[in-house]
């Protein structure tokens, strides 16, 4: 089931007025959100990111991988830096050294500590005179500069550019970042569902009716988005109609809602030729018409009901199995 906010997202894309819808990410809450599809997903559907993954999975969009970031546990900015830091303090100012421990008193400090000339080294806690570095055992530690403890390695850790805190990686909230764009299938997806709306609309401007495409409706207190929408003003009737791929109880029951509280007649148009099992007996309760959509928005009466929604292939795959046909 396709929305009228999900088939107008889906537009943009395909005549170019969207490129792809790319990801931010809200410093408040961590969340990452595609601000741009839900505009034009508007306030009925579910969250951007739902939509455009399942559209992904569909083979209608592509999902391209932009970065990994990572947030603040502190203060939620974006973009924590990579870093090394002190296991005393935390502190991020170490810096590898070479150190000096002298074996006899067992004072450990910095090679240039014990450098007193060329050659020569004393050491700076017993003042011993070390002339050959016998009794000196010597290695690479890195010292923090704040506190001064040394260790073999230091921490990693990620540190963030606006608060300055630095937290272990596990710490940090991870985000993953895609882009989402229109498959070449997509692309004809999307046209095969926008020809059975014109067509839709044309049929009802010829029989009379101002009807208008990606229209909303009054339901009482509550406007509601439909593919479709036309009245006669003169016969005092009403017209709504919803363009499914293949329609299901779901799209059908919705369908039948609006059409009550508009008091207009509806009409249920597969683009796949077939609806799922329970639509016809919803169908007839309601009064409701299923028509047939050709992949050139042609409409017919002529429908089959699908018993099980995996034995028919989607309109995606059967325009992908056409494109690869010699």
């Amino acid at each position: 089931m396709v929305s009228p906010g999900t088939l107008t997202a889906l537009t943009a894309l395909a005549d170019g007025s969207q490129a792809e819808y790319e990801p931010t990410i809200d410093t408040d809450s961590g969340t990452v959100s595609y601000p741009d599809a839900a505009a034009r997903l508007g306030t009925g559907d579910p969250a951007a990111f739902e939509v455009l993954e399942a559209l992904a999975r569909r083979g209608i969009l592509g999902k391209t991988f932009e970065e990994k970031v990572y947030l603040c546990p502190g203060c939620g900015a974006e973009g924590m830096a990579y870093t090394t830091a002190c296991p005393g303090c935390g502190s991020a100012h170490t810096v590898e050294t070479e150190l000096f421990e002298h074996m006899t008193c067992g004072h450990i400090a910095p090679r240039e500590e014990f450098e007193v000339g060329p050659e020569e080294y004393v050491c700076p806690d017993c003042e011993a005179r070390l002339d050959s570095l016998d009794g000196v055992e010597r290695g690479m530690r890195h010292v923090c500069q704040d506190c001064g403890s040394y260790s073999e390695s230091p921490e990693h850790g990620l540190r963030c550019r606006d608060c300055g805190d630095i937290y272990a990686p596990g710490d940090a909230t991870e985000r993953v970042l895609c882009r989402y764009a229109l498959t070449d299938e997509g692309t004809r997806w999307v046209e095969a569902q926008l020809a059975a709306r014109e067509s839709m609309v044309e049929t009802l401007e010829e029989r009379g009716f101002d009807a208008r495409a990606n229209t909303t409706v009054d339901t009482g207190g509550s406007e509601q988005p439909v593919h479709v929408y036309g009245e006669d003003a003169l016969l005092d009737s009403r017209v709504v109609a919803a363009v499914h791929e293949r329609p299901g109880r779901e799209a059908a029951t919705q369908l039948r809602d609006i059409a009550a509280a508009t008091d207009a007649r509806p009409y249920l148009v597969t683009t796949l030729g077939a609806v799922e099992e329970g639509v016809v007996a919803i169908a007839e309760g309601a009064d409701m018409r299923i028509l047939s959509a050709d992949r050139d928005g042609s409409l017919s009466n002529d429908y089959q009901v699908a018993e099980d929604r995996r034995t028919s292939p989607s309109l995606v795959q059967r325009i992908a199995s056409a494109v690869k046909q010699p």
